[in-house]
């Protein structure tokens, strides 16, 4: 049997809006994806960590660990694990005394000789909580914030004050964080590692 030609031409046109359709589909498609890779790219997060012991802007020496959002979106900071020696640090005071205090000063003393430096003012230390916290896009906030105590009126909380600024070098930092789209990323320092993940674990140290 014969097709007439008025019957190809309709097979042709129907064949041909077929194709355009689903070239159309896939345009489309195609486009949102790139349309959404390219808002989640315009609202990237990136976290960094610093420390530091001098502030430039008020001209006083402090220790000072920061966080901030260096990138183009916000950040959610899910978790943030601080560790010396290879071990998390659970209690800031413990930290200290296990660090920074004078060598000759047996194990039963060295809590009890911190404390005291802070009842007796020797020793100032702010914290922020950052856990958990969103950071708009170039905001910084600091975690940790240590005055240097004045070496003549406060000798006890300057040395301690030296031996952290020292301590601080040594410390390891391990962050994750999320997009408003929750894409995370999980970073170490001072490795400067920065690795994408599906989510952020949930059992870490503060």
């Amino acid at each position: 049997m014969q097709l007439s030609t008025t019957r190809i031409i309709e097979l042709i046109v129907a064949v041909s809006v077929v194709v355009i359709s689903v070239a159309s589909l896939f345009v489309a498609v195609f486009q949102g994806r790139v349309m959404q890779r390219t808002l989640e790219a315009s609202v990237v997060p990136v976290m960094q960590y610093g420390s530091g012991n001098y502030d430039l802007e008020t001209g006083e020496w402090a220790i000072k660990i920061e966080f901030k959002n260096t990138g183009l979106g916000p950040a959610e900071l899910r978790w943030v694990d601080i560790r010396w020696n290879g071990e998390s640090i659970a209690n800031t005071s413990l930290f200290m005394s296990q660090c920074c205090l004078p060598a000759d000063l047996e194990e039963a003393e060295r809590l009890p000789y911190l404390y005291q430096a802070f009842e007796s003012g020797q020793l100032n230390l702010v914290f922020d909580d950052v856990q958990g916290r969103f950071f708009a896009p170039q905001e910084s906030v600091d975690f940790v914030t240590f005055p240097r105590p004045d070496e003549e009126n406060q000798p006890i909380g300057y040395a301690i004050w030296q031996a952290v600024d020292d301590a601080r070098h040594d410390l390891e930092v391990e962050i994750c964080y999320c997009s408003v789209f929750d894409d995370c990323w999980q970073s170490t320092y001072p490795n400067q590692t920065r690795e994408r993940v599906r989510q952020c674990p949930i059992t870490q140290v503060e």
